[in-house]
């Protein structure tokens, strides 16, 4: 008896001890958890350390915003700079006036942005990250570069978002799911004939060399892009003539705003019209033959203009791209990532669902 009272004891005291040892792992974690901090790799290989998640960031440039959106981190976003600002129908009530935060990445009011009391700002490359990094860094306001108008780095910037705002999950789906698409359109295109393009952005005679923010959107497209071989990405348009692409694909042009609504079937003809009577262009085989696409500056941009790969992919491969459906893509882009309506009208010709 006095065994089995002395065993009884021991027992009672290791259970304790466990649950002692249990309670203060969680503990442990918890109080990590609470630190909440994490260290990141940005997009020019900066390491920077910032709470997590981050829970209250300014951001500049729409790619970047749109990627935030993506995974659902929106309601995160307490500043935006001038230019997504500018395009309310694609962010809804979402942000006010007193929200903005500077004309774009290059030009920001760093007042502003330590008014609004953000743990970070996320800005690109090409924006003025190393005075931000200087005149924030003193109010604890981190400063992190996402380069997500690079179509080349989709997948790792959206891993990056994802890590930032505890989103991972989300982020993978968002990246596994064009991701799917592009390998697709490699399979589909590997040992084919590549096709003749020029294209062109906005401007007469803007086009896209390697380097360009464009070029990898018309790479992954599968085209052969008639000044792969060109340092300028301005080209005289008397060259277009002499390189003679069986394919013209033109984004937009000043005129047009960079938004969700998309331009009018007026806009439309007058855009085409600009291209067809440019002199000497008659010769041009896209042009004789009616070969010629035209997106819109929102549907070209979307998941860091990887809908605008699609579209392109299609326009110039649909016997071999038959599961490739980029009006549908643009859909799910719209609906499920930026949580807006489906609105047709973004190319011309107009792609249908389901084409």
């Amino acid at each position: 008896m006095r065994k089995n009272h002395i065993l009884y004891v021991l027992c009672a005291l290791l259970c304790g001890l466990f649950l002692f040892v249990g309670c203060g792992k969680e503990k442990a974690e918890t109080a990590s958890d609470a630190a909440g901090t994490i260290t990141v790799t940005d997009s020019l290989g900066r390491t920077v350390t910032v709470p997590h998640p981050l829970t209250r960031v300014v951001v500049s440039n729409a790619y970047n915003a749109e990627l935030i959106n993506a995974v659902g981190a929106l309601d995160t976003v307490v500043g935006v700079d001038n230019y997504i600002f500018n395009d309310p129908s694609a962010f809804p009530g979402r942000f006010t006036k007193d929200q903005v935060i500077g004309a774009n990445q290059g030009n920001l009011n760093y007042e502003k942005i330590i008014e609004l009391q953000p743990q970070a700002l996320i800005l690109t490359g090409n924006g003025a990250w190393e005075d931000a990094t200087e005149k924030l860094g003193k109010f604890g306001i981190r400063v992190i570069v996402v380069d997500a108008y690079y179509t080349s780095q989709f997948e790792k910037n959206c891993a990056l978002i994802g890590t930032l705002f505890g989103k991972e999950a989300e982020a993978k789906e968002l990246s596994d799911f064009f991701m799917e698409q592009l390998a697709y359109i490699r399979r589909q295109t590997a040992d084919i004939p590549k096709k003749k393009l020029y294209f062109e952005y906005r401007e007469e005679g803007s086009t896209t060399v390697p380097g360009n923010y464009f070029y990898d959107m018309v790479k992954y497209a599968g085209a052969d892009n008639i000044f792969e071989d060109a340092k300028n990405p301005q080209v005289n348009i008397e060259a277009v003539i002499e390189r003679n692409p069986a394919y013209i694909v033109k984004v937009s042009e000043p005129k047009v705003s960079a938004s969700y609504i998309p331009p009018t079937p007026e806009d439309h003809a007058r855009i085409l019209r600009t291209i067809t009577t440019r002199t000497g262009w008659d010769t041009i085989d896209a042009v004789k033959n009616d070969r010629i696409l035209l997106l819109s500056h929102y549907v070209h941009g979307g998941a860091s203009k990887l809908v605008g790969t699609m579209y392109i992919a299609k326009f110039l491969y649909p016997e071999q791209l038959p599961d490739l459906h980029p009006e549908d893509v643009f859909k799910v882009w719209l609906e499920k990532y930026q949580h807006l309506p489906y609105v047709s009208g973004h190319t011309y010709p107009a792609y249908q669902l389901g084409e």
